[in-house]
């Protein structure tokens, strides 16, 4: 390359890395293009082609690189061939350049076979949390499950426990005969028997009586005694279920939400009670430990029952108060508010 070709090369260099106004000014007007002919081809507007033939094109393009792209684009439309670029001598031979690539791969080979680095425990503790953050779900998901597994153990043990303590109810029973088995083993005034063995009869009778008590007495604590006097059991029952014209209180519920078309009764331990609506019809309901009753009809009702202690009594849709000592009241219906 002669050295007015190298010097003609470095001016259009200079030209094209100066955005040199005046050069693509000079090409313009030798092609005899008018701007706006020039911008239209080139995809640009009518004042950054007249901003680049002048000193005041910087505010116009958003970086220099756009700008020499923007220049260079002009120089090709006008039929000026844009700067080349110098390959070395080292880029020119394909053997050299193989080389080159060869010596870059042998190069990572060998890092990658070099011994890991020592690393601190501080190192290992980011590490291991950088590893937790990539599977957050995991570890909750994880946690939750022996959470939930804990709950499970703990609700097992505390239903355990609840079978240890009503264990014991056995040895009660064991240790304590009933009364009937006490009054069987005292002998009668009028016994032959002399009174030195009484004692030792009555011994032995309580002997027999807990051995009984072992073997056939069930464990419940709601068990009467077998000498129960005929008198109590006939006060546990409703005796003349009908409509009576006594004095009885009157009850009425404190917001009446519904009708007075029926009764409903909740009862806490075995009882009978006897319900008689404004009709004098009586219905009687024997009811055990948790049992609950609709008895349908009209108002007023009378409710009655040895054992209204045991028992929850809903009228119009409230729980209706018993006064203490009670076994008969009358349900008085009220307006229902609204």
């Amino acid at each position: 390359m002669s050295s007015s070709e190298q010097t003609n090369i470095e001016s259009k260099r200079r030209s094209y890395d100066a955005c040199d106004p005046a050069y693509l000014r000079e090409l313009r007007n030798a092609a005899g293009i008018d701007v706006h002919v020039l911008a239209r081809t080139a995809c640009l507007s009518v004042a950054q082609v007249r901003a680049l033939e002048t000193d005041n094109s910087d505010l116009l393009f958003y970086s220099d690189a756009i700008k020499r792209q923007a220049y260079k684009r002009l120089l090709m439309i006008l039929g000026a061939d844009p700067p080349s670029v110098e390959v070395p001598d080292e880029l020119r031979d394909a053997g050299k350049v193989a080389e080159a690539h060869l010596n870059t791969l042998d190069q990572l080979v060998a890092m990658s076979h070099q011994p890991a680095l020592n690393r601190s425990t501080w190192g290992w503790v980011r590490s291991g949390v950088t590893k937790l953050n990539k599977h957050k779900q995991f570890m909750g998901a994880l946690l939750l499950l022996v959470a939930a597994v804990g709950l499970f153990v703990m609700q097992g043990l505390q239903s355990a426990g609840d079978l240890v303590v009503v264990a014991p109810s056995a040895s009660e029973a064991v240790q304590t005969p009933p009364e009937s088995a006490l009054v069987a083993a005292v002998p009668s005034p009028a016994s032959s028997t002399p009174q030195a063995a009484k004692p030792a009869a009555t011994a032995a009778a309580l002997v027999a009586a807990s051995a009984d008590t072992v073997l056939t007495a069930p464990v419940s604590s709601a068990s009467a005694p077998i000498s129960e006097p005929a008198t109590l059991a006939a006060s546990s029952k409703v005796v003349g279920c009908a409509h009576v014209t006594d004095a009885m209180p009157q009850l009425t519920p404190f917001i009446a939400q519904k009708e007075g078309r029926y009764v409903y009764v909740v009862s806490l331990g075995n009882a009978e009670i006897c319900l008689v609506d404004g009709n004098k019809q009586a219905t009687v309901l024997q009811l055990k430990a948790g049992e609950n009753r609709s008895v349908q009809g009209v108002a007023p009702w009378q409710v009655s029952s040895p054992q209204l202690s045991k028992l929850q009594i809903f009228f119009q849709g409230w729980r209706i108060a018993i006064p203490e000592a009670s076994t008969r009241v009358s349900l008085v219906e009220v307006p229902v508010s609204r």
